[in-house]
C-alpha cells in the first residue's frame, strides 16, 4: 500500500509541475484548449480539474480533460500511474456520455474503449470499440482498438483481421505495423511477421519517429527468429532515428551482449540502470545482462547478486532463469540450482 501511495504522490507532483499561477487563479476554456494544443498536458489537466469543480457538466471541458489524461498516460512509465490516469479519463468520458447519451462521436467511443482496455474491462472495451467502428469504419484507430479488444477477449484471428485492416487504412503510420507485429508474435507466427513488415515497410513515412518504430519492430522480429546480426543492425538503426529514446537502452545492452560485445553491453546496461525513465522490467533486464557478463568474467558472486535481483521482476524469463541456475551450479549451490530448475520446468509445462 505504501508503494502505491508513493507512486500516486509522484504522479501528482509530476502533473502539478510548471503550471503558471495565473492559469490556476483564472482558469477558462481557452486556457485549457491552448495548453492542450501546445502539448502542455500537466497544465491542461490542472486547469481542466479546476473548471470542472465550478462546472462539472461542461461537456467540452470533460472531453478535453479526459483527452489530457490519456495523453499524459503516454508519458508515464509507472504502470500504476498509467492505470490511474486512464481511470480518471474514464470518469470524464462516462460523465460526458451521461450528459450526451446520443452524441454519436466515434472519438468518444474510441477513448472509452482505450480506457476500458487499460483497465481490462473486456465487455465494455469491446462494446465501445464496435460502436466506434460502426460510426466510422474507415478510422484506423477504431479498427485497431477493435483488434485489441478481440485480443483481450481471446479471439486472435479476429484481432489480427482488425489490426491488418487498421494498417491498410493508415499504411504510413508505423504504429499500425507494430500492432500487427505484436499480435502475430502473440500467435507465435514470427516468420509471417517478417514477411508482413518487409511487404509494407516501403509505405512507412520517412520521418524519424515512424522510421524508429519500423526498425524497432524489425529488431524484435529478427530477435524472435534468432537472426542476431539482423536484429542488432535494426536496433542500431532505431537508435540512430531516435537517440534519446530511453526504451532502447536495455535492449541495446542485450543486443550488444548477444553479438559478443561485452564492453558495449555493459555501457548500455549502466545507462539503462541510471536513466530515471527506465521501467522496472527494463532495469531488471539490464541487471540480467550485467549478470551474464559477470558469469563470463568468472565473477559468480556478483553474477548471482545481479541475476537474483533481476529474477524478482523477470520471474518467468528463460535467459535470466537459466543464467542463475548455471551460476548456482558454478558456486556449488546445488540445492538452489535444482529447486530453480524444477520450478522452471514446471513453468514451461504451463505455457501454451
Amino acid at each position: 500500500m505504501g508503494q502505491i501511495h508513493m507512486r500516486l504522490l509522484l504522479l501528482f507532483l509530476f502533473l502539478s509541475a510548471s503550471v503558471p499561477a495565473v492559469a490556476l487563479q483564472q482558469p477558462d476554456l481557452p486556457t485549457l484548449q491552448r495548453a492542450f494544443s501546445q502539448g502542455k498536458y500537466p497544465q491542461a489537466l490542472q486547469v481542466g480539474r479546476l473548471l470542472l469543480q465550478k462546472s462539472p457538466n461542461d461537456t467540452q471541458v470533460l472531453l478535453l480533460t479526459g483527452a489530457t489524461c490519456i495523453e499524459l498516460a503516454r508519458l508515464l512509465t509507472d504502470d500504476v500511474a498509467r492505470l490511474e490516469a486512464h481511470k480518471e479519463a474514464l470518469g470524464y468520458f462516462k460523465r460526458y456520455e451521461i450528459l450526451k447519451p446520443d452524441h454519436g462521436d466515434t472519438r468518444v467511443h474510441q477513448s472509452l474503449a482505450r480506457c476500458y482496455l487499460v483497465t481490462k474491462t473486456k465487455t465494455e472495451a469491446m462494446r465501445h470499440a464496435r460502436t466506434a467502428v460502426q460510426l466510422d469504419p474507415n478510422s484506423a484507430m477504431a479498427q485497431r482498438l477493435l483488434g485489441e479488444a478481440y485480443a483481450m477477449m481471446g479471439n486472435p484471428d479476429k484481432a489480427l483481421s482488425a489490426l491488418k485492416k487498421a494498417q491498410r487504412l493508415d499504411p504510413g503510420n508505423a504504429e499500425y505495423i507494430e500492432a500487427v507485429q505484436i499480435q502475430l508474435h502473440a500467435m507465435r507466427r514470427f516468420g509471417e511477421t517478417l514477411v508482413f513488415i518487409e511487404e509494407h515497410r516501403s509505405k512507412i513515412l520517412p520521418d524519424n519517429q515512424n522510421q524508429y518504430l519500423l526498425h524497432w519492430v524489425l529488431h524484435v522480429t529478427h530477435l524472435a527468429l534468432n537472426n542476431i546480426e539482423e536484429s542488432h543492425k535494426a536496433i542500431l538503426k532505431a537508435r540512430e532515428k531516435n537517440p534519446g529514446r530511453s526504451l532502447l537502452l536495455s535492449p541495446l545492452a542485450d543486443s550488444h551482449y548477444r553479438i559478443g560485445d561485452h564492453e558495449g553491453a555493459e555501457k548500455w546496461a549502466d545507462a539503462a540502470l541510471a536513466h530515471p525513465r527506465t521501467t522496472p522490467i527494463a532495469k531488471a533486464a539490464a541487471s540480467r545482462t550485467k549478470g551474464q557478463i559477470r558469469m563470463h568474467q568468472g565473477n559468480y558472486e556478483e553474477a548471482k547478486r545481479l541475476l537474483e535481483s533481476a529474477i524478482v521482476v523477470l520471474n518467468d524469463d528463460g535467459p535470466t532463469t537459466l543464467a542463475l541456475i548455471a551460476t548456482y551450479r558454478r558456486l556449488g549451490e546445488k540445492e538452489l540450482a535444482k529447486s530453480l530448475a524444477d520450478k522452471y520446468r514446471e513453468s514451461l509445462k504451463e505455457k501454451p
